[in-house]
């Protein structure tokens, strides 16, 4: 690492580092949030408690703030909205379609719980900036779609010629510089002053032919999700009892059988 870019830094000058990724205008309580449930464990059941998880989740999962991932919050936000009213999203019961962008598609999975080896996160690149959704246990489908001409073409037009080799890297040095600029102008002055439904439109399907998973392999933490709570036994680890109340000769018996093994 040359030392003649990297700052010294010490005990009164050192920045907040959990915060230096996370633009103050980004760290919003204001912007989007999602409710979602998860199931408990490894192995167990849905939880009935929800989580919430913020744009701060989304930049620190994706490693990076850009306009594609806050766009895809704004058109997962609409589509939830329709699909799900106020009711948290359970991340253990859908599949989600969307293009294969690395913003677009890590917003997809993190906040619909669908993976790409499980064959629940699919690819359609003909999707653009938008999603399709179906929900498992009722078969129902949706879809958003960002309004057309919502987004610059002149910031469309970069970002594929910045991937392209035939701009030199003189230019690209001072340009990458400007096309970030011109990104976050366009987030701040456009998206954020937008609620999601007004360009990011969000209907239900009545059929949606997915496309073909690239990978199907067995999801384990799901398996046991609607099974119910324990009738007679309180799990002395369970967050949700405040003050449980030790049941000795239950938690023995049920110990004793958990040690004679599954078979």
């Amino acid at each position: 690492m040359r030392n003649d870019i990297v700052p010294a830094l010490d005990s009164t000058s050192a920045p907040d580092v959990p915060a230096w990724s996370i633009a103050n205008w980004l760290d919003d309580p204001t912007l989007p949030s999602f409710e979602v449930l998860d199931t408990r464990s490894a192995q167990g059941r849905l939880d009935v408690r929800a989580k919430t998880v913020t744009v701060r989740d989304l930049v620190l999962a994706h490693g990076h703030a850009c306009d594609g991932l806050l766009r895809g919050v704004w058109a997962l936000r609409a589509l939830f909205d329709l699909a799900f009213a106020d009711a948290p999203i359970d991340r253990s019961d859908l599949i989600v379609v969307s293009k294969n962008s690395p913003c677009l598609g890590d917003v997809a999975a993190y906040l619909t719980g669908a993976r790409v080896r499980f064959g629940t996160h699919r690819l359609d690149n003909s999707l653009g900036v938008g999603f399709q959704l179906k929900q498992l246990s009722t078969a129902r489908t949706w879809e958003v779609r960002e309004e057309d001409g919502f987004f610059p073409d002149v910031i469309v037009a970069w970002e594929a010629a910045l991937l392209d080799e035939v701009i030199s890297e003189s230019d690209k040095r001072e340009l990458l510089a400007v096309h970030e600029a011109a990104q976050w102008d366009w987030v701040r002055e456009q998206l954020f002053t937008s609620a999601p439904r007004d360009h990011y439109r969000a209907r239900e399907l009545t059929h949606l032919d997915l496309p073909a998973p690239l990978i199907e392999a067995r999801r384990s933490d799901t398996v046991n999700r609607l099974v119910p709570a324990p009738a007679t036994l309180t799990g002395p680890d369970d967050p949700t009892v405040r003050n449980p109340v030790a049941d000795e000769l239950t938690l023995a018996s049920w110990r004793d059988r958990y040690e004679q093994g599954p078979t």
